[in-house]
């Protein structure tokens, strides 16, 4: 009997990916376990594994690359030497999971969605709590969320709030539709959407403020240029590196600065997992460090370097996408000083590091030139207050400006 090959869910909150290709071509055997095809699924393009045997077969409806797949799609079938290919069906059929199942180990809330097309106007906060599905159910259906009624505890608003005022004419009517614009449209990715839809609910669901202070960078600049001078043969650690050293340790003392916002609690992690930025030709990506505060400078050099690169050419496993509890943005050599960096949901805060610039300093009523450093502090006012937010801050000042001396 022919088996069906359908795309299993890769995440929580996975309903679709984009089709990358097959590994495995039409009349090919396959063995139980080989990579049978690749799909892009949030950040990360996953080959995923057959679970059984048999002769791959494509039918007309099979995906081609590009297209738009859903969980439990039959992408295809399994034959036995001499079967028939069973009659082409319309894919978007469930069936059978025949490849591998497996959920990333990410936290619930952690791992980003694909957004579905925005229609209407997107939600904006309520000063209740709003459970993710419901936020991104009112995104689909243009659903403003002043006008719904939470009926879970404490009033927040679940997605079947949100499906019942859509229902009863909380949507946004089709006439107030802004018209398009004349021009050139081009396709979003899937990453891009899950960027957008990342960067818009953390704007939806968290009470944003940012911070700014300056820093001393003499010792900083000492460091790195201590580090290329004694340094053979290997890589030296970027200046990113070495704040992001000091950031883990910092963290330590301020606990509640790597805190997450979970449904309606607030949860302590055991661990620092730090997420940094990274610029990709796809877009923007978050690779996270783990254990961040117990790596010595040269292992968590070599750890942002391995990450960055496979970020960087597409081969991150999902599970090194997700699982932070604080993020870093580094826009230094773009030339920024300071700027207001978004907080990565449901984490509680974001480092924001500008670019070192020389410049006229005072010290003992003397001008002299110096180096400084813009910091920007963005973090969830729900889990944290400004005045521990602004302690933190410091404190990471002073070991910046102590760096390399202890």
């Amino acid at each position: 009997m022919a088996i069906e090959v359908t795309l299993p869910r890769q995440g929580w909150s996975m309903d679709e990916a984009a089709f990358v290709g097959w590994l495995k071509q039409d009349g090919e055997t396959v063995k139980a376990g080989e990579p049978l095809f690749a799909v892009e699924t949030d950040k990360a393009v996953q080959e995923i594994e057959s679970l059984d045997g048999g002769i791959l077969r494509l039918t007309p409806n099979s995906p081609k690359e590009g297209d738009t797949v859903r969980v439990a799609d039959v992408l295809g079938y399994l034959v036995a030497p001499g079967e028939a290919t069973p009659a082409s069906a319309p894919i978007h059929q469930p069936a059978a999971k025949t490849a591998s199942d497996a959920v990333p180990a990410c936290a619930r809330g952690s791992a980003p969605a694909a957004s579905a097309p925005v229609s209407g106007v997107p939600p904006v906060p309520t000063g209740r709590p709003v459970s993710p599905r419901a936020a991104k159910r009112a995104i689909q259906e243009g659903v403003d969320l002043r006008t719904v009624r939470g009926t879970g505890r404490g009033g927040r608003i679940r997605e079947r709030d949100v499906l019942a005022a859509a229902a009863g004419g909380g949507a946004v009517p089709a006439a107030q539709a802004v018209p398009p614009i004349p021009g050139r449209e081009v396709q979003t990715s899937t990453l891009r959407r899950t960027v957008a839809e990342r960067m818009h609910r953390s704007k939806t669901l968290t009470a944003s403020v940012t911070l700014t202070t300056r820093v001393d960078a003499a010792a900083l600049v000492r460091l790195r240029q201590s580090l290329k001078a004694n340094t053979k043969d290997k890589a030296v650690p970027a200046y990113g590196d070495i704040i992001m050293r000091e950031t883990a340790q910092a963290l330590l003392e301020h606990p509640a600065l790597y805190a997450r916002w979970e449904e309606d609690h607030i949860r302590h992690p055991d661990s620092v997992n730090i997420g940094f930025a990274v610029d990709t030709d796809a877009g923007l990506v978050v690779p996270v460090v783990r254990n961040a505060s117990k790596h010595d400078l040269e292992k968590l050099a070599a750890l942002t370097r391995d990450l960055a690169e496979r970020a960087r050419t597409r081969r991150l496993a999902p599970e090194e996408l997700c699982g932070g509890t604080f993020t870093i943005t580094n826009l230094g050599m773009a030339g920024i000083d300071a700027f207001t960096p978004i907080i990565n949901w449901p984490e509680c805060a974001v480092l924001g590091i500008g670019q070192i610039t020389r410049e006229p300093v005072v010290q003992a009523e003397n001008v002299v030139v110096g180096d400084r450093l813009w910091l920007s502090l963005s973090f969830d006012h729900r889990i944290v207050d400004g005045a521990p937010a602004a302690r933190f801050l410091e404190t990471l000042r002073q070991r910046i400006e102590r760096v390399g001396q202890d």
